[in-house]
């Protein structure tokens, strides 16, 4: 096969100055004096030294800082990023700025983004997030991909047996499948679109990129990414109707593939010539020759080459008529060869990782390691020969001494704080301390998030004082709380929602609920034997008022003994006092040990260190025959997630978007799945990536879940989100759940109705932190209505909630942030209105916060004079009692 021409130049191919250049769009060799590329009129000036470039090193506006410059293609150019939260490893490209003058191609790249961006298989690059840079210029977020395009692989281990064929492309049509379905056409589709990345059991994982030329054929009112008469595509596989650009559907990638097939048959294109246009007549008149005959000592069979011929028969009609079809034909030719066996098992896995046992899987005839289910095809395994695949704990005998020491509490409540990153330890730790104070005679009450992971307010603690009162649902009803004190009972209503503490102030609602934890705690003691043992786990994702209640109560604990132990990640304040609580950082695992944990087999990275989860995902990943280990763990799952079959995939994405725990018939309503859904649940379980009990379903590690739910396409996101809400709504789900739902669904109205809600619950309760939030998230959808317009005056919502959101952060003590969000807001507003009144109000809050008295009075004078020119009397004479107040002694 001829040498490939990727597009993909890489960063370290860039020529320096003086030295001739390639052409990223056509690879014509250019001079170094040449500006333009003489052949196709690229600019070659676009192309500069990676050290030189001005988006490496900056952060997008979705939170993605991008790291280094990868590669240079014909629309835009491609860095490697990270993302803000996760740390994830993405990809992002920029179109590039001459293209923005180029009404076509700036249509092509923004409907790559929409277009890929509904893309849900396991064979299609995800899309994250796409938007404009500062500066204007279009930019899409992928997932990050490892390996070599087809092209690539056909050149250097070429020519490919035939099984290996039809397995690559039977994976490009799942992928081309699910976008036909969706009413997307990849118009662009050529071997350096398809990107191979090698498993180690034998074998490729394919994923298909670069939608860049897709038409939304499903939406009328979406810009057509051509103009009548305008031809997109690469000649050597364009089908006759894209190039006479007529109207083209599905089929004209699947003559794509057809082409692709033959080039890989033969090692040569069916049509060559030095024109490109004469290329596409070519195509559109001269019928395909027969691979047998350009490629005789191939000795092609029959069965692939009428495969061939149906796929590029001129008329779409006598085509395959869609992508199963084509595949199904695929299979069958190789199949009718007897071709199809799979990868040896001395091969497919390596014979041990961990010490343990392995069995043959009757179902699909691997070699697996001895567990429930069989890691390649779900199927469950001998009982007698199953055990539980895991990283044996190792490495903590001094950290679960460390917490043992901590037992013997006085007549006082003490804690102990567990600090180390995700993926450290913790709740393993946690969970064996627990076992060891059960099995001692403490009382052990363990303790997280809310199961949506939405900060329901009160939840941890709620569910703590039912388990250290034993409180029903009766008792609560009945209000049932013996030997509680008035303040107490004031904080349990307000927690069990028999809600008249409406004239609390938020300092008082504060100090009942910590009243009401003091209450549990003290009836929790004097019920039987053994100490209460308090264990909270991800303290960090616990909801605002439950973790100030903790505080509290360490802070003026009632007289009796208990011990508090949390966990959280470094850099976290848990606002547990240095008196009464000491902390302990868990470290990684030293690779002498693990070392003497794994077989030499295992290519781990070399380094110091593991974090016990990386070790764990590590080993399922080369169990389960994946390709080489990335090197961060977030990495590392977001790989592993990558390649689960669809089904398993989509139940993984629902139960991320539903929060840690869901149901299996929620999950099934909002995929639009009919139960049961066993099948790929199983899969989910065997590869550790779900927990099952009963018919509810839990994500194993909250970054499983996070990762996850970030690695869902864009567009898919929104619409579980929007099919979550309904759900929920109907279901009664807190205020938290529905709002986090309306939020990521992008419902702008009904979005702000509820954050304001979340907002105003938040004020009540003394929550600041979740009170910002919910008002940066308000002002974040008002201003993208300015340019959506759901919304009936956007800019008057950015006002209010700018000035919402700086009252808050004053009232935070974030004073710097506070007056940046009101400045802003003072830009948009009228000269003469009462919003501009308002806002210089709150600015003088944030001066007189600073102790800034005659800036404040300042603020308040012009405010008091805008205020009497809009009309807004009332505003101007509290304002002016105000100005009053602070003019006084």
């Amino acid at each position: 096969m001829t040498r490939p021409t990727s597009q993909r130049t890489t960063a370290n191919a860039l020529p320096r100055d003086g030295q001739p250049r390639p052409c990223p769009q056509c690879k014509e060799t250019c001079a170094p004096g040449h500006q333009y590329c003489p052949q196709c009129g690229f600019p070659i000036t676009e192309i500069i030294a990676p050290e030189e470039d001005r988006f490496v090193g900056t952060t997008l506006p979705g939170g993605h800082h991008i790291l280094d410059l990868i590669g240079v293609g014909g629309m835009g150019r491609i860095y490697r990023a990270e993302q803000s939260v996760l740390r994830r490893t993405v990809a992002v490209k920029i179109v590039h700025p001459h293209l923005m003058a180029d009404e076509n191609s700036a249509a092509r790249f923004l409907t790559e983004a929409r277009a890929a961006s509904q893309l849900n298989h396991p064979n299609s690059v995800a899309v994250f997030d796409f938007g404009r840079t500062e500066a204007g210029q279009p930019y899409l977020v992928m997932e990050f991909l490892r390996g070599k395009d087809l092209a690539q692989v056909a050149y250097e281990e070429g020519p490919l047996p035939f099984s290996r064929i039809v397995d690559v492309l039977g994976q490009v049509l799942a992928a081309l499948g699910e976008a036909h379905d969706l009413g997307i056409v990849h118009r662009d589709l050529k071997p350096e679109n398809i990107i191979l990345q090698p498993l180690r059991r034998g074998g490729d994982f394919v994923k298909v990129v670069d939608f860049g030329l897709a038409k939304l054929r499903a939406d009328p009112k979406s810009t057509s990414v051509t103009s009548p008469g305008i031809v997109c595509g690469t000649p050597d596989y364009m089908s006759p109707e894209q190039g006479r650009g007529d109207t083209i559907d599905g089929r004209s990638d699947l003559y794509a593939v057809g082409v692709i097939l033959f080039q890989l048959l033969t090692g040569r294109l069916p049509f060559e010539a030095e024109a490109p246009t004469q290329v596409v007549m070519m195509h559109m008149s001269i019928p395909a020759p027969d691979p047998r005959q350009v490629c005789p000592k191939r000795q092609i069979p029959a069965a692939l080459a009428e495969v061939v011929k149906k796929a590029l028969a001129k008329s779409p009609a006598q085509r395959y008529q869609d992508a199963h079809e084509l595949a199904q034909a695929l299979r069958q030719a190789v199949e009718d060869l007897g071709d199809d066996a799979p990868p040896s098992s001395s091969s497919a896995f390596p014979p041990s990782l961990l010490v343990g046992e392995h069995t043959v899987c009757e179902a699909c005839g691997y070699r697996v390691p001895a567990a429930r289910y069989c890691c390649e095809c779900a199927a469950p395994l001998p009982r007698e020969q199953s055990i539980q695949m895991g990283v044996p704990f190792i490495g903590r005998d001094d950290d679960l001494a460390w917490l043992e020491a901590r037992r013997p509490v006085s007549a006082v409540v003490q804690a102990a704080r567990i600090v180390g990153e995700a993926g450290a330890g913790k709740t393993r730790l946690l969970e064996e301390f627990a076992g060891r104070c059960s099995v001692l005679g403490d009382k052990v009450f363990t303790l997280g998030p809310d199961p949506y992971f939405a900060g329901v307010s009160g939840h941890t603690l709620a569910e703590a004082i039912r388990m250290l009162a034993r409180l029903d649902q009766q008792a609560i009803d009945e209000e049932a709380f013996p030997g509680a004190a008035p303040e107490a009972v004031l904080g349990l209503r307000d927690l069990f929602g028999n809600d008249r503490n409406n004239y609390l102030s938020p300092l008082e609602r504060r100090h009942a609920l910590s009243d009401a934890l003091r209450w549990a705690l003290v009836r929790a003691a004097s019920n039987g034997r053994g100490v209460p043992i308090l264990i909270i786990d991800d303290l960090e994702r616990v909801d605002g008022p439950s973790r100030h209640a903790f505080a509290d109560v360490l802070g003026e604990p009632p007289p009796v003994p208990a011990l508090f132990v949390c966990s959280h990640v470094p850099g976290f304040e848990s606002g547990w006092g240095a008196e009464r609580s000491v902390a302990r950082v868990l470290e990684e695992l030293p690779a002498r040990e693990v070392r003497l944990l794994v077989s030499p087999q295992m290519d781990l990275p070399q380094r110091d260190r593991f974090l016990p989860l990386y070790l764990d995902q590590a080993m399922r990943h080369q169990i389960e025959g994946g390709g080489q280990l990335p090197g961060r763990l977030v990495d590392l799952i977001a790989l592993r997630i990558d390649t689960l079959d669809q089904d398993a995939r989509r139940i993984l994405q629902a139960l991320a978007v539903l929060g840690d725990r869901a149901g299996a018939e929620d999950i099934a309503e909002i995929l639009q799945l009919e139960p049961p859904l066993d099948e790929p649940v199983a899969a989910l379980v065997a590869r550790g990536m779900v927990t099952q009990v009963g018919s509810e379903l839990s994500t194993r590690h909250p970054l499983i879940r996070e990762i996850a739910l970030a690695g869902i396409p864009v567009e898919v996101r929104r619409e579980l989100h929007r099919r979550a809400l309904r759900l929920e709504e109907r279901k009664g789900a807190p205020l938290e759940v529905r709002t986090q739902h309306a939020y990521f669904s992008q419902q702008a109205f009904g979005a702000l109705l509820l954050l304001e809600q979340v907002a105003d619950r938040a004020t009540a309760r003394g929550d600041t932190a979740t009170e910002v939030l919910a008002l940066r998230r308000c002002l974040e959808i008002a201003r993208q209505e300015i340019s959506r317009g759901e919304l009936d005056d956007p800019l008057r919502a950015v006002l209010i909630f700018s000035r919402k959101l700086g009252a808050s952060l004053t009232r935070a003590g974030d004073f710097a942030d506070a007056e940046g969000v009101l400045r802003e807001a003072l830009d948009l507003a009228g000269p003469a209105s009462e919003d501009r009144a308002k806002i210089l109000g709150a600015l003088a809050h944030v001066a007189h916060g600073r102790r800034r008295a005659a800036d404040a009075l300042r603020c308040l004078d012009e405010a008091i004079l805008v205020a009497e020119s809009a009309g807004a009397l009332e505003l101007a004479s509290t304002l002016a009692d105000t100005r009053r107040a602070w003019s006084s002694p």
